[in-house]
């Protein structure tokens, strides 16, 4: 037999959960043809793996590559390190639908996190139409702040039956199209103005297509055990497959509750609810800067919250609501050293700084740097926290 490639003495790790062992690989047609020991043959191409493991490509289940896929398609960071399939669409962030004359409110709103990226009107079906060749597997997620924000905007309140019954259809059309399932981000506007019956109802949705339900949860600091309950009672109530993405437990005075949750979880668990989580493992996350803020302060819009942040009475209630518990979903941070800026369009050389830094050099207090940054930037800021 002539291979076309022979993969030879690679340590084979074959997802079974079984430990490696020594082999070889060979693939003809683009398919893997034999796996042995010591595959007998020629080939086209030998790849000595030596002191290499050889496995099936990973998949990535918890990504914002939609962010970037478009204007990165060769992803080279992800398949550099054997990802060949991404779940994109989490933290309910979705790219669409965007509804007629609402392309430049959910720019607006994603520019934390894509400042880069052009939007445009679409439905869902169009956007998977649409999505360009890319060298990793995708599978989308279509975003609950994306639909309440197409369908109420930044509004702190329940929805109308009308306004539930047209983000059931805009999410009845997701899923027709091939949507796996939906996302949300309770943590933050408008995800965090949603009660636990808006999204059940969305959820039975999802149980109907067969579809899952992947929540970044309400809070994960201060009320992290109440939000993991939140979801622990979705997947109860509605019998989808649940899943908590990038399970933490953020601010100094949570650490050391992630056993307690994990005994909850496996308990429900054992109960017969469908729910799992997963977590990603470095100290750190990203995140636009505004969301480290207090959620009332995006009501409104992009225009609003800035003019609001000028105000010094804003201000302070900011200081004192930090002062009280700590960041929005973050908790207490040992100091604004642990806030650092990674992307600023409209002040690029504050990149790599923290918000210590930065309010050290201009003489100001961390709130009034983070306000005014907020400000220059058209709230498109986006910051690393440790």
């Amino acid at each position: 037999m002539t291979w076309d490639i022979l993969i030879h003495r690679g340590t084979v790790i074959d997802g079974s959960g079984s430990p490696g062992i020594i082999g070889d690989v060979a693939l003809h047609a683009g398919r893997i043809a034999a796996l042995g020991p010591a595959l007998a043959g020629e080939a086209k191409k030998v790849i000595d793996a030596t002191g290499l493991a050889v496995t099936p490509g990973f998949i990535d289940i918890k990504t914002h590559s939609d962010f970037v896929l478009p204007i990165n398609p060769k992803a080279e960071s992800k398949v550099r390190q054997g990802v060949t399939t991404e779940i994109i669409g989490h933290c309910g962030f979705s790219v669409a639908p965007v509804l007629p004359g609402k392309a430049e409110l959910l720019a607006d709103y994603l520019s934390g996190g894509a400042p880069w990226l052009p939007f445009r009107e679409m439905s869902f079906p169009q956007y998977l139409d649409t999505f360009p060749a890319v060298a990793v597997n995708t599978g989308m997620l279509v975003g609950h702040n994306t639909l309440r924000l197409m369908v109420m905007g930044l509004e702190d309140r329940s929805p109308t039956k009308r306004e539930l019954g047209e983000m059931i259809a805009l999410l009845e059309d997701s899923l027709r199209a091939g949507a796996l399932g939906m996302s949300s981000g309770l943590f933050t506007p408008p995800g965090s103005f949603a009660q636990a019956d808006e999204i059940m109802a969305l959820c039975a949705v999802l149980k109907r297509h067969n579809a899952g339900y992947f929540t970044h949860i309400r809070d994960e600091s201060n009320k992290v055990m109440e939000a993991v309950e939140e979801a622990i009672d979705i997947a109860r109530a509605c019998g989808v497959h649940t899943e908590i993405v990038h399970l933490k437990c953020s601010g100094v005075d949570n650490w050391g509750k992630a056993a307690q949750i994990l005994d909850k979880i496996a308990a429900a668990r054992a109960a017969g609810c469908d729910i799992d989580c997963d977590a990603y493992p470095y100290a750190a996350g990203a995140n636009p800067l505004k969301n480290l803020l207090p959620p009332w302060i995006q009501i409104g819009g992009k225009e609003t919250m800035l003019a609001r942040l000028a105000l010094p009475e804003v201000r302070a209630r900011i200081r004192s609501e930090f002062a009280e518990h700590g960041l929005n979903n973050w908790g207490r941070i040992a100091s604004w050293e642990a806030v650092q800026i990674s992307i600023s369009p409209r002040v690029p050389h504050s990149a790599g700084q923290t918000v210590a830094a930065l309010a050290t050099a201009r003489g100001c207090d961390p709130i009034d740097q983070i306000c005014d940054h907020l400000i220059a930037d058209g709230g498109a800021t986006r910051v690393l926290i440790t």
